[in-house]
């Protein structure tokens, strides 16, 4: 099929999955009843959708719309990223069973997610609920309230089909099952449930079954601050960050021991261990920064001792990866190549790749990646870093996307498409030109409808009062398989004839 991939030459093609969305290709690749009905006894996001008669029925189904059916109803499950925080708390806390007095109380005290309102639901739960509040506490953390990537969008069964017979094409998924704040379950005390890896294990069996490595991601993401960290000390942060470090690389020595592909590799093959320690903007006085330093006091040398464990203890055949996006502005690539340096003087070897995001819209010149590529380069040939593209799509961006929609847009897609093409043309030209020998390269958005930066910029319009309804803006092209393609053009013709007529 038509792919939006770089022409460059790698040995390791990967593609980033959320645990929704393999579990959703769990259900596209169910083969038999049994296994369906598998997948929903073991699927905790289903806990309850299906009763026991259910289950008995599904045998008198067709296959095919059984599994649509079950598809929609983990759909169903999630509410819309744009929610407001009393839909999300609702949704997860019906699912748990928890009576209405209860749930009123938590969203009362629910307003923003520090330790002192953690440790009051905690509290409040294990008194209202004294014989099985473990159980909900468990049940909480495996719960995904809310969608993102359009998971709820109606016509997504048949993108996940196409996805599945694709799948072929990857070597590495990338998994975010492995972050801070998906591992750690705040409202367990003991050690055994609070670092819960439920998503984790099975997003690595679904590779094990594929016969996919895994890349890890990531153990240090700007992500947890907000959801971990609000009122803890920088003490109580590092000490609960090297834990985590500590037990995760446990996990990943444990399972790759027991788990290997049909080559007799292990499953995780690669671990982003920082992931996005620079600010996205600058400072006051005009600079990127450390953004641990800047909120917590936590240095590049406090990251160091956290990650201490890591190192020596780093599983076999495992590459560790320093992952940053923006790395087309010269200036925060400046900075990141900075705290590259400073981690691999404090703790020398640690880091073996460099990961490059590469999130880019039309805006970026060709100029800013052949500079950032000969610094690649230079990082290569004196230091021996590996480079990866890591996240890679080519999208619309913003003002982009205002001139593709509407009656009379200024742009077509047809045009959008073929732009888009020649730019990959040329961005593959200037990688290959580089000379940096890439180790791998990942892509972020995997289709046109199953992609953050749609979600993105039709949030955004949506605020500004530019759009009224998300259906307004059909697609960014951001894909790595151009799914809207057909589906735009169609309406590009419609609005073509409906011109043509008007003029006669």
């Amino acid at each position: 099929m038509d792919l939006y991939n770089l022409n460059v030459s790698t040995n390791n093609m990967g593609g980033y999955f959320s645990s929704e969305q393999l579990e959703l290709l769990s259900i596209v690749q169910c083969k038999t009843y049994e296994e369906i009905i598998a997948f929903v006894y073991h699927c905790k996001q289903l806990d309850g959708v299906f009763s026991k008669e259910n289950l008995q029925e599904f045998i008198n189904q067709d296959l095919e719309q059984l599994k649509r059916i079950v598809f929609k109803r983990y759909q169903d499950t999630l509410v819309p990223h744009n929610s407001d925080r009393e839909t999300i708390l609702n949704n997860i806390l019906y699912r748990l069973g928890i009576n209405d007095d209860t749930i009123g109380v938590i969203k009362r005290i629910y307003t923003n997610k520090n330790k002192e309102t953690i440790n009051y639901i905690r509290d409040y739960i294990k008194t209202r609920y004294p014989n099985n509040y473990q159980t909900i506490f468990k049940h909480i953390h495996q719960f995904i309230s809310v969608e993102r990537d359009q998971n709820k969008d109606s016509n997504l069964y048949d993108e996940f089909v196409l996805i599945n017979e694709s799948l072929s094409m990857f070597d590495t998924l990338l998994v975010g099952s492995g972050k801070p704040e998906i591992v750690i379950n705040e409202l367990c005390d003991d050690i055994e449930n609070k670092f819960d890896f439920y998503f984790a294990k099975r997003d690595l069996d679904f590779a094990l079954r594929n016969n996919k490595h895994i890349r890890f991601h990531s153990l240090l993401t700007k992500g947890a601050n907000e959801e971990l960290f609000n009122g803890k000390s920088k003490e109580e942060i590092l000490e609960l960050l090297a834990t985590y470090v500590k037990i995760t690389i446990d996990f990943v020595n444990e399972y790759n021991s027991t788990n290997k592909l049909d080559d007799g590799t292990p499953v995780i093959n690669s671990i982003d261990l920082f992931n996005e320690i620079v600010s996205f903007n600058k400072n006051s006085q005009g600079l990127y920064e450390n953004i641990w330093e800047t909120k917590y006091g936590i240095t590049i040398q406090d990251i160091c001792n956290v990650f201490s464990y890591a190192q020596e203890h780093k599983p076999e055949g495992v590459s560790y990866l320093y992952n940053e996006p923006f790395l087309e502005d010269s200036e925060r690539r400046k900075k990141v190549i900075e705290v590259l340096q400073s981690i691999n003087n404090i703790s020398n070897g640690l880091i073996d790749t460099l990961g490059c995001q590469m999130h880019i819209t039309f805006g970026t010149s060709d100029e800013q990646i052949r500079e950032c590529f000969d610094d690649f380069k230079v990082l290569q040939d004196t230091q021996g870093m590996n480079i990866q593209i890591t996240e890679f799509d080519l999208s619309l961006s913003e003002n982009e996307t205002l001139k593709t929609i509407g009656t009379n847009p200024q742009v077509s897609y047809d045009q959008v498409y073929a732009m888009k093409r020649d730019r990959i043309n040329s961005i593959s030209s200037i990688i290959n030109n580089s000379c940096v020998i890439l180790n791998g390269v990942s892509y972020w958005s995997l289709t046109d409808n199953i992609d953050c930066n749609l979600e993105r910029v039709r949030t955004k319009l949506i605020e500004k009062g530019v759009i009224s309804d998300i259906s307004q803006v059909p697609t960014v092209c951001g894909g790595l398989m151009p799914t809207s393609k057909q589906y735009v053009n169609a309406i590009s013709d419609y609005h073509n004839e409906n011109n043509s007529n008007l003029k006669r």
